[in-house]
């Protein structure tokens, strides 16, 4: 439970530039500047991927999240992407994609770390922690922004967290790119291939080979940790084997425990 600021902890704080920081850290202005300057470098590559992923087979939408989606990109930063699939159809589409970025890309997730994939039949996020609903709180949408409005307002339980938050605010969720909402043309002849019982029997059978590979690759994490960084579902799959969500929260909580704020 959250307790109250007191007169001296306010004293911590300090602002310069129209940005908040925590007393001595005014070096963290500078930083924060410099990284929305890098950012918007990043969303000219955002928008030449989004191009290339909206072209797989069963993508249906594709946001940005991660340092970017925040403007807080800087040259070690990667491009991260979440993709809404097709109902039935998520490891196909993630298959190719993956193959795509081993084959072309050198396996270089730099511009294309696609590390998130859901259903449009199933649009809740499980995870309900502050992490997660700072990510779909700053999501933005490069490709079909009508599906990602109705992502967020499918994930309205942020509001737990972000009180005076405003689902689908059009300032809030703009990428800084021009977002496309044209299908491509050139999915409909895989669409049609691997429709019916083949494309079902096929998508089974890429999740299964995905979930032996994690198992094969990650042996030292138990069942319950392993679905947790690297979940894959018929609806879901997440690939975050560092667990940098973890490490993110356990240092949130300290924080709320310094400034007394955590009861």
């Amino acid at each position: 439970m959250l307790g109250e600021f007191s007169r001296n902890e306010y004293n911590e704080f300090a602002e310069k530039e129209g940005l908040y920081y925590v007393k001595p850290n005014i070096s963290h202005v500078c930083a924060r500047i410099k990284k929305e300057e890098y950012s918007r470098k990043m969303w000219r590559a955002a928008y030449i991927v989004t191009h290339v992923i909206k072209r797989f087979p069963f993508v249906r939408a594709v946001m940005v999240t991660g340092t970017l989606s925040k403007n807080s990109s800087d040259s070690t930063s990667d491009l991260d992407f979440m993709v809404i699939s097709a109902p039935g159809r998520l490891w196909i589409s993630r298959t190719m994609l993956m193959l795509f970025k081993k084959i072309f890309l050198l396996n270089s997730k730099k511009y294309f770390c696609v590390n998130y994939f859901i259903t449009g039949n199933s649009l809740e996020i499980s995870d309900r922690n502050i992490f997660t609903a700072t990510e779909i709180a700053t999501i933005k949408a490069t490709f079909n922004s009508a599906l990602a409005e109705k992502f967020i307002s499918e994930n309205s339980w942020i509001k737990q967290f972000f009180p005076n938050y405003i689902l689908n605010d059009t300032n809030l969720h703009k990428a800084g790119c021009r977002v496309n909402n044209r299908k491509s043309i050139f999915q409909k002849i895989p669409e049609i291939l691997f429709s019916g019982k083949l494309g079902e029997k096929l998508d089974e059978f890429l999740m299964q080979k995905t979930i032996g590979h994690w198992k094969r690759k990650y042996p030292h994490l138990d069942e319950s940790e392993r679905n947790f960084r690297l979940r894959s579902t018929r609806t879901e799959s997440k690939t975050h084997p560092d667990s940098v969500q973890k490490q993110i929260l356990s240092l949130y909580e300290e924080k709320l425990k310094r400034f007394n704020l955590l009861t």
